[in-house]
């Protein structure tokens, strides 16, 4: 009877340690990739195998496999609050490996056009402001380099695997950078202007700071890789012209890396 309790005991040990085991293997290997748009995530949606749709709460969760990763991808709506939340679930829910922040992004820079990639290498919240208290524009209260405006990051390591993918046959450019993050569409060039020059920043977005400041406090890695949609001194007609195809380009990069 004893020896029986015993091997009943050490069977149940046994699965215990498989279960922790597979559970932590899954989640090592869990890649979370968030769009704030359908276009931005469509085109990696497509290409994942073994997909399942779960909807939580508001939240809707697409997994799959992508060669050696367990992929969860979601859309979080456009805008800071949105993509944090999402983010913060995300993290919660399935503890991933690292986050990517995929999509499109307008233009700051001479030297980026329509078409062209930007891998943000830092990220600020240009519309965060508390200057009357003396703080530069763009400082969020974190005690850290209190007289310039708080910049979030890329994963260093993350940076190099995503710019090593990139080729001299490419008829695009590359540029490693700063995005800058606000809850405004900006399309005047007075208004890009200002956001550049006050900031150093190359691109802009309504999305990655956020993103990256979660993922920051969550002390997960995260990558923002993003296409441009529309140039310096462009209009919305360019944006909406190039929206899905710069979020196709952006996520095509990443399905090429992650394979």
């Amino acid at each position: 009877m004893k020896r029986t309790i015993k091997y009943i005991i050490f069977f149940i040990i046994s699965i215990c340690i498989i279960c922790l085991f597979f559970n932590y293997t899954n989640k090592k290997e869990t890649v979370a990739i968030i769009g704030a748009m359908d276009d931005e995530i469509n085109e990696i949606h497509n290409n994942l195998n073994n997909t399942k749709t779960v909807q939580q709460n508001d939240f809707k969760i697409i997994t799959g496999k992508l060669g050696k990763y367990n992929i969860v991808l979601t859309k979080s709506g456009v805008g800071k609050v949105a993509s944090a939340v999402t983010t913060q679930f995300i993290i919660d829910k399935y503890s991933p490996v690292c986050i990517i922040n995929t999509g499109i992004a307008g233009s700051l820079s001479d030297n980026l056009k329509a078409g062209d990639i930007i891998i943000a290498k830092d990220m600020v919240q240009h519309d965060f402001d508390v200057t009357a208290f003396g703080s530069p524009k763009g400082y969020i209260d974190n005690g850290i380099e209190p007289n310039k405006p708080t910049l979030f990051h890329s994963d260093k390591t993350l940076i190099e695997k995503f710019k090593n993918k990139f080729n001299s046959n490419r008829d695009y450019n590359v540029m490693i950078g700063t995005i800058a993050t606000g809850d405004v569409f900006a399309n005047k060039e007075e208004q890009k202007n200002q956001i550049r020059n006050e900031f150093n920043a190359d691109a802009i977005d309504m999305e990655s700071a956020a993103i990256a400041q979660t993922t920051q406090k969550n002390n997960i890695p995260v990558i923002v890789l993003r296409t441009i949609s529309d140039s310096e001194n462009d209009s919305t007609s360019e944006y909406k012209q190039n929206k899905k195809s710069s979020a196709q380009k952006a996520a095509l990069y990443i399905l090429s890396v992650l394979e």
